[in-house]
């Protein structure tokens, strides 16, 4: 498949709150939490006999409520089941329109192509966020991540790990986030980590976050508002990586741009690269701060 080029980035982030479509009396506590993306969930947090009714509040409260979140996404039912094509009537009628949709439960891309073309010809140029969560969608990952309207993705280690059998412990699922991260190399995207579900273990939850930070992922999805300072802070870059970040590229930069060494390694054009990446995105959240 040729990869689109049509692809635009997603405004940085670092932390996706889920907000239960049931619970949107509880929107206030979501927005005031920090969250950089709020996605309201018409999928798993609602059983099957409270999809419709929870599908009209989410319309009259994206139509008339008060919202003052500058990025908010839906996840809505699987494009190919009788949900999703529900709320994608719904979504359709919107006059405001949403900042984008979390696809979930895809095998393969054809069926987010498909949305996105739908999206395009009613002039909704939604930004799409597909959720990698079944073994057949992480072996067409790059092909999905290259979807035009994609910006970015979640790994759903979660329901991966409940198809695979096996449990959802950082080593069990490394190599699949290893296979997750190698496929949206070049991409240019958000990635973003599966929630932390142990509530009351902090300590846990911040590990995990660093670990994914160290992975490659640059935010993680959390499902309490109380979780987001942590990931927060972790995808924060530190003061002593912003401070060698500079030094690098002042170094580079002096000696024209060719390979110099520094500190016992040597610094290329790539290592520079992500250097001022992630300058770029420290300066981005300091000023939101």
């Amino acid at each position: 498949m040729e990869e689109s080029s049509n692809v635009h980035e997603l405004t940085p982030v670092r932390s996706l709150l889920f907000v239960p479509a049931g619970k949107l009396d509880k929107w206030e506590k979501a927005e005031n939490s920090g969250a950089d993306v709020l996605c309201i969930d018409l999928e798993d947090s609602v059983p099957p006999g409270e999809k419709r009714n929870a599908r009209s509040e989410v319309f009259a409260f994206l139509e008339h409520g008060s919202q003052n979140h500058p990025f908010i996404t839906l996840r809505i039912n699987s494009v190919e089941s009788d949900f999703g094509k529900s709320d994608l009537e719904m979504i359709r009628e919107l006059t405001k329109p949403v900042g984008g949709l979390m696809v979930p439960k895809l095998s393969e891309s054809g069926s987010l192509e498909k949305l996105s073309k739908q999206l395009i010809m009613f002039e909704r140029k939604t930004q799409l966020i597909p959720l990698i969560e079944t073994a057949r969608a992480l072996e067409n990952c790059r092909a999905i991540m290259s979807t035009n309207l994609v910006t970015g993705a979640i790994f759903g280690g979660h329901d991966l790990a409940m198809e695979l059998g096996c449990s959802k412990d950082w080593d069990v699922l490394s190599a699949y986030r290893s296979d997750f991260i190698r496929s949206a190399g070049g991409l240019n995207l958000s990635l973003i980590d599966m929630p932390w579900f142990g509530l009351d273990d902090n300590n846990g939850l911040r590990a995990e976050t660093l670990n994914a930070k160290r992975f490659g992922f640059t935010a993680k999805a959390a499902i309490h508002p109380a979780q987001i300072e942590t990931i927060n802070r972790a995808f924060m870059p530190t003061r002593q990586e912003i401070d060698d970040a500079s030094e690098m590229i002042r170094v580079f930069e002096g000696a024209g741009g060719h390979a110099v060494a520094w500190r016992g390694t040597v610094l290329e054009p790539p290592v520079i690269n992500q250097a001022k990446r992630m300058m770029e995105r420290a300066k981005y959240f300091e000023q939101k701060m």
